[in-house]
């Protein structure tokens, strides 16, 4: 799928059934101020889909709920890659992938074409990509994926593994009820997984029911204020993507991109439980999500019960409702769609080619913006100077405070002057890498990035080079 073809994010219909019709009463966009006022506990259970939705929602209750509160929130994504305040995009994913898309579940087009699902797509599945407000690494959504955020206060008692322990309880809690009761929806061969336990990265690990390797089956991520700590996980209960997964968190870039941002650990990953049908997986989640809300019940408010419309609540999904009611929360989602979010927030990084057909392309690049971009090859006719072969250095510099550009060749040939680019080359923006190496000095380098056309221009940029650069840093989107 080409990326002209991929919709807005927030324009895009679901991709799989089920409007998670909880039996919790539904607090409005409005009402979400009222966490300024009560220490809870509280539970939200999210209906949206949409990552970015679902973020601003959550950095809304961070940042506005009462000191003292406790919340816990639960939401499930649509296919998304995720990545951390502090990490390079173009090291941490493979951007040409993501833009293909996913191909839609077969048994989602099997319940579309028995008209079951009115409002679900049938073509192919765009990937959203995101860059999330905290910290940690890189980590792939979709509709087998639960996500669980805790909120409590920041004081000295709190650690990273608490709410991962609270999350393993709630499964070995599950995992025992199913082993003496034949009562569940969901047969026990499809939901048996081995230990699960916390590990020192404080990421959830399931050993294999047969004995063999430990797999990560979720992963944390936090932020902490003065007076707030939120710990956000993911948990893969039911990927129907999961031997994916590793493909698109697999950059054509890794070994080329020397960055200052944080890199991801890479990881086994596996599944908690496993079923081709979504419905059955909406029974697994349903299962889960009770699981762990009772852990945490116990944790804060073991000496009450809960009340749904009074300590649990859903809401709604739809963006047009928090544009009318909740201007917050839509001015935070519009943040984290915005490519000056998502791009420009990248520490400075370098990258270097490697020699291709006797050229190498280097550059460097600060905030999503390029600075400096050189191009080595060798000379016309390095007969000239005997045997040797000489290298020729074309260096351009780009921004308002370019100064010393210059072409410079090593060995034996004179220096040359080079233009002087002002404008601002935004990395996701660049269309065409061969006519923006082929800038010479009668050309604007501003109007050869966004240009769809290539040049006969010097000097003449090898395709090898030319499609290595397109596969690292596509036109996004």
């Amino acid at each position: 799928m080409a990326a002209s073809d991929l919709v807005a994010p927030v324009h895009r219909r679901r991709i799989h059934p089920g409007t998670r019709a909880t039996p919790n009463p539904a607090w409005g966009p409005e009402d979400l101020s009222r966490v300024s006022q009560g220490t809870g506990p509280f539970i939200f259970h999210l209906t949206s889909d949409n990552p970015y939705l679902n973020l601003s929602i959550e950095h809304f209750l961070l940042t506005k709920s009462h000191p003292d509160s406790h919340i816990l929130l639960f939401y499930t994504n649509r296919p998304c890659v995720v990545i951390g305040r502090n990490q390079n995009p173009w090291l941490e994913a493979d951007l040409k992938r993501l833009q293909a898309g996913l191909p839609v579940e077969k048994q989602v087009v099997e319940a579309v074409k028995r008209g079951g699902e009115n409002n679900v797509s049938t073509n192919a599945v765009p990937i959203d990509l995101v860059r999330r407000r905290s910290g940690g690494g890189t980590v792939f959504h979709d509709s087998g994926n639960l996500n669980y955020s805790v909120i409590v206060p920041n004081t000295k008692a709190f650690k990273r593994s608490t709410h991962a322990e609270m999350v393993v309880r709630g499964l070995e809690s599950l995992a025992s009820a199913r082993a003496t009761s034949s009562s569940s929806a969901v047969t026990d061969e499809r939901y048996s997984f081995g230990a699960v336990r916390v590990n020192d990265r404080n990421d959830i690990v399931m050993l294999q029911p047969d004995g063999g390797e430990w797999l990560k089956v979720s992963g944390s991520a936090y932020k902490l204020t003065r007076g707030r700590a939120l710990h956000h996980g993911t948990l893969l209960y039911s990927s129907p993507y999961v031997n994916k997964i590793s493909a698109f968190l697999r950059s054509p870039g890794r070994g080329l991109i020397s960055a200052k941002g944080v890199e991801s650990v890479r990881s086994k990953v596996g599944n908690l439980a496993w079923t081709p049908d979504p419905r059955e997986r909406e029974a697994i989640r349903a299962e889960i999500t009770e699981a762990i809300t009772r852990e945490f019940w116990k944790m804060y408010r073991e000496d009450s019960v809960r009340r749904p419309g009074v300590d649990e609540f859903t809401l709604p999904g739809g963006t047009e409702e928090y544009d009318e009611l909740n201007p917050a929360v839509a001015t935070g989602m519009q943040e984290l769609i915005s490519p000056s979010w998502i791009f420009e927030q990248t520490p400075i990084f370098d990258f270097a080619s490697g020699m291709l057909e006797q050229h190498e392309v280097q550059l460097c690049a600060n905030r999503g913006v390029l600075k400096t971009l050189t191009l080595r090859s060798p000379t016309p006719d390095p007969e000239q100077c005997g045997n040797d072969v000489v290298w020729a250095t074309r260096k351009l510099q780009f921004g308002n405070q370019a100064r010393t550009v210059g072409m410079r060749t090593e060995q034996r040939v004179d220096v040359a002057e080079a233009e002087v680019l002002d404008q601002e080359i935004r990395l996701h923006n660049v269309a065409s890498w061969r006519d923006l190496l082929e800038t010479d000095s009668g050309k604007d380098a501003k109007d050869m990035a966004s240009s769809t056309t290539t040049t006969a221009s010097q000097p003449n940029v090898p395709d090898a080079l030319v499609q290595r650069l397109e596969a690292i840093f596509p036109r996004y989107p």
